[in-house]
């Protein structure tokens, strides 16, 4: 036995934590993070925002963030975003729900300064231009010089990314993002007998992704523990392809989706309650009429 009694071990979660701004004055109260903004709204707390609002980032928790602003009450609610719409990984449909609502996005602008201002705030922010692309493989911001501007606010929201708070009793490797380090193929640590998955190896993604490493973890760790690694898969066993017909004929016949019902801009910003009402049995129909059935074999 390894691992204080146990044969292997699985570091699959972890709490996160709002990554700063890293520009002066973001100390003060007025200025808060995301998640603890999504928390305290979800745990059904008093949260009191003011009118005016910007929020900074341009990600899906930035648009999270803005839309529960405008519930909350505030009148005026402005995304600003270092790179253009086109770069925002934000969901497009997200962004257009918003956008929608009424939240306006200043694209090419990034913080520079927090002032405090009578019981409120100033945000000091500077144009950018975009420049050649960096890691990310998206057009490196760029500050232009002399062209700070500020705007007078009573809240200030960081919605610029998470890193997540890794377990330290381990002792394992940590990469860039505060992320452990791991095999991509098995997902097995710098420590013998420890594994991982999800978020706090990826960093933030989606549940396919948490679902994918996860799955690739638990391969290794039955080969590790003396199995075989292989997880018992019912085959899909089709009869009958004659009906499957290609993406485009589907498509030339069937046209697009359907459009999804959604509640009205005055009933979204009273309550929280979800915004897409659900198919009708007709439109569900349709919408299943359309599938691909990318899981069969030609």
């Amino acid at each position: 036995l390894s691992q204080d009694g146990y044969q292997a071990v699985l570091v699959a979660t972890g709490a996160h934590q709002g990554v700063k701004m890293g520009v002066e004055g973001e100390a003060q109260s007025k200025v808060m993070e995301c998640i603890d903004l999504l928390r305290d709204v979800n745990f059904g707390k008093d949260v009191k925002l003011g009118d005016r609002v910007a929020v900074i980032g341009g990600g899906n928790a930035a648009i999270d963030a803005a839309r529960t602003a405008l519930r909350l009450g505030s009148k005026e609610v402005t995304i600003f975003y270092r790179r253009t719409k086109a770069e925002m990984p934000a969901n497009p449909e997200e962004v257009a729900e918003a956008i929608k609502e009424g939240v306006k996005i200043e694209f090419l602008a990034a913080p520079t300064k927090v002032f405090g201002k009578n019981g409120a705030v100033a945000l000091e922010n500077i144009r950018m231009k975009l420049g050649e692309p960096d890691a990310s493989g998206r057009p490196r911001p760029e500050p232009i010089e002399g062209s700070e501007f500020k705007v007078d606010l009573d809240a200030v929201i960081a919605a610029i990314g998470q890193r997540p708070e890794v377990p330290g009793q381990f002792k394992l490797e940590i990469g860039r993002g505060n992320v452990i380090v791991a095999n991509a193929e098995t997902m097995a640590t710098s420590k013998s007998g420890v594994f991982t998955a999800g978020d706090v190896v990826t960093g933030p993604a989606s549940v396919v992704e948490a679902i994918r490493t996860a799955k690739l973890a638990a391969i290794s760790i039955d080969k590790h523990l003396g199995g075989t690694g292989v997880l018992p898969i019912d085959e899909l066993k089709v009869k009958d392809l004659t009906s499957r017909r290609t993406f485009i004929e589907r498509w030339a016949e069937e046209g697009k989706r359907v459009e999804m019902p959604s509640l009205s801009i005055e009933d979204r910003l009273k309550r929280f309650d979800e915004v897409e009402l659900g198919l009708s049995e007709e439109m569900a129909i349709a919408e299943g009429q359309r599938c691909w059935r990318c899981d069969l074999e030609e």
